[in-house]
C-alpha cells in the first residue's frame, strides 16, 4: 500500500461527508497533511492449496516511509487524478507484474478508512476487490521497488491470529526463488488487527468463504452513502 513516493502524485479530492468525488485534484502529500479524503483501490488475491484457501500478502520494502517490511494487502494504492478505468489493473501491474481479467474480480464495494497520527491524517474511500488466482508464486514480478516479495498465508492461520499470536510457516517468493518463512502477528501490517478494521476484515473473510463454498460472492460492504457508487 503506497503512501509517499519520490514523484509527487496528484489524486482526486472526495467529499468525506457525502462520499463523492469532487473533480478537484490535490497533491498526495497535502491530502495526508490536511486529512483530505481520496479514493484507494485494494485487491485481495486468494489461491487454493490442497482444497483450502490461502490469501496472498505482498511484502512491503524496508525503505517504505510508512509500515516498512510488513506483509500487506495483495495489491493496494491510490487512484491518480483523472484515471477513470482499470484502476486496480494499474496497481496490479506496477506491484506484482500481472494483468487482470477484470471480469473475474468480485467487487466488495467501498469502505471508509481513517487513520490519524501526530504525523499525518489519512482519509480514504477504499474500493475493495477479491479474486481467485492459482498461478505459481514465481510468476509474480515486483516492478516498482515498493514490493519485494509475496507470501501465501493459509486463511485459517490468518483468522486465528485475530484471537491469539503464534508462529507458523508459509510459502513465499522473493523475486529470486521460492522461500519458506516463519511468521507471527508482528510481521503483518498492524492496522489489520485494529478494531477500526473489524468490518473490513469480517466482510473479506465472509467473501472468501462464499467464493470457496459456492464459487460466487454476494456479500458487500454496507453502502457508504444512500445510493451505491
Amino acid at each position: 500500500m503506497s503512501y509517499y513516493t519520490s514523484v509527487e502524485e496528484e489524486i482526486e479530492e472526495w467529499d468525506w461527508d457525502r462520499a463523492i468525488p469532487t473533480g478537484k485534484s490535490i497533491k498526495r502529500s497535502l491530502s495526508y497533511k490536511y486529512g483530505i479524503a481520496h479514493e484507494g483501490v485494494h485487491l485481495w488475491i486468494i489461491r487454493e492449496n490442497s482444497g483450502l484457501p490461502e490469501i496472498l500478502f505482498q511484502h512491503r520494502a524496508a525503505h517504505k516511509k510508512l509500515y516498512p517490511d510488513c506483509l500487506d494487502i495483495t495489491v493496494a494504492g491510490h487512484v491518480p487524478f483523472g484515471l477513470k478505468e482499470h484502476k486496480i489493473n494499474k496497481e496490479a501491474m506496477e506491484e506484482l507484474g500481472i494483468y487482470l481479467d477484470e471480469s473475474k474480480l468480485f467487487d466488495l464495494g467501498y469502505i471508509r478508512f481513517e487513520e490519524k497520527t501526530d504525523e499525518y491524517h489519512h482519509r480514504e474511500f477504499q474500493h475493495v476487490y477479491l479474486m481467485k488466482d492459482n498461478r505459481p508464486l514465481g510468476e509474480y514480478r515486483f516492478n516498482d521497488g515498493e514490493v519485494v516479495g509475496i507470501y501465501a498465508v493459509p486463511l485459517n492461520f490468518l483468522k486465528e491470529l485475530f484471537y491469539r499470536d503464534f508462529n507458523f510457516e508459509v510459502d513465499g517468493y522473493d523475486g529470486k526463488g521460492a522461500i519458506r518463512r516463519l511468521l507471527s502477528r508482528k510481521d503483518f501490517h498492524p492496522l489489520l488487527f485494529m478494531e477500526s478494521m473489524n468490518l473490513y476484515m469480517e466482510t473479506l473473510f465472509k467473501a472468501i468463504d462464499e467464493l470457496f463454498t459456492k464459487g460466487s460472492v454476494d456479500v458487500r460492504f454496507p453502502s457508504i452513502r444512500g445510493d451505491a457508487l
